[in-house]
């Protein structure tokens, strides 16, 4: 049976987790404190296996408090609960074995707990890995099978979620743009001089380049605090992002749907009708995906028109509608 501490300001907060943790099972809950100085002056005592703790808290935040409670009781593994997703990568900074948002969903918290169990035992003794840390296990990216677990949607907004299912926040725009040109490229070096001029275009080559070295710093940073070190490459005057199998996208998803419209099903006509949310990059409208961004939307029509004539209603209707949204966005 694991030992979980639960440390939150809100008292709603803490009932809630430990209905979840309740439900859940294999956990009992040695301690609750409305107070991180309080449960400071008990965690060692309680000798929990994890501490579910809150980041905005009165006096002192959560962040702050992560090192002075690895101080006490080395062997308890940190999983922030917050309802604000732009503290992530400080968090993971701190060697936090994971990072739940609020409202807190009963499957991420089993998944998060299933992870916990399968590195260190269902049971509260693990002496042999107390210097572990989610740098290490948790942040890696890795799934089950060893391969990766970043997805990465593109069609409407760019959002990139890392392996625990948390939203990546990007330092810059630039920064952001820099990933998803990069990964537009498909792992296929760019020149660096061809980065400055699509992404700087109005810019000196002297302080665009200058630019460039600093946004290629803020996404190895962010990439390699989520277990991701070393996807961007630099070579031959050339950088390029080492995509492979490590980032799952719903481009990747409807390329598969698109490439194989003489056999199209449909069940794939409604899962392009889940997965295109917008036009490829259409909030972010990226000069330099134009011509991409036009070929789905081609590619998409062509799908729907077939899914039509073929398709009853009411799902004829669905594709029909969702046929005359591309076209009228094209006019």
């Amino acid at each position: 049976m694991l030992k979980a501490m639960l440390i939150d300001d809100e008292q709603i907060a803490i009932d809630v987790m430990e209905i979840l943790l309740e439900q859940e099972g294999g956990v009992t809950v040695s301690g609750k404190f409305l107070n991180v100085l309080e449960a400071l002056e008990y965690v060692q005592d309680q000798g929990p296996d994890i501490i579910f703790l809150d980041i905005e808290m009165p006096g002192l935040s959560g962040l702050s408090a992560a090192s002075a409670i690895a101080e006490r009781c080395p062997t308890a593994q940190i999983i922030f609960v917050t309802a604000h997703q732009e503290y992530a990568i400080d968090a993971f900074e701190t060697g936090a074995f994971g990072y739940l948002l609020k409202p807190v969903s009963a499957v991420r918290l089993s998944q998060t707990l299933e992870r916990f169990k399968k590195k260190y035992g269902s049971e509260s003794q693990y002496p042999d890995h107390a210097e572990e840390s989610e740098s290490e296990e948790g942040g890696t990216g890795l799934d089950e099978a060893g391969g990766a677990s970043l997805v990465l949607k593109v069609m409407g907004s760019m959002e990139l979620y890392g392996p625990l299912g948390q939203l990546i926040t990007w330092r810059t725009r630039k920064t952001k743009e820099l990933f998803a040109y990069l990964w537009h490229a498909g792992g296929e070096p760019v020149y660096r001089l061809r980065l400055m001029d699509d992404l700087w275009p109005e810019v000196p080559v002297e302080r665009a380049q200058t630019l460039l070295h600093t946004t290629i710093y803020n996404l190895r940073r962010i990439l390699k605090q989520i277990g991701f070190e070393d996807c961007v490459r630099f070579g031959d005057e050339r950088y390029w992002l080492l995509t492979d199998d490590r980032i799952g996208s719903d481009y990747a998803e409807l390329m598969a749907i698109f490439n194989r419209v003489q056999f199209i099903t449909l069940e794939q006509g409604e899962k392009i009708l889940s997965l295109y949310r917008g036009d490829y990059l259409d909030t972010e409208y990226y000069g330099w995906a134009i011509a991409r961004r036009q070929k789905m939307r081609d590619e998409a029509a062509h799908c729907l028109r077939a899914l039509a004539e073929m398709a009853d209603e009411p799902l004829r209707g669905l594709f029909l509608r969702k046929l005359e949204e591309l076209e009228q966005v094209q006019e």
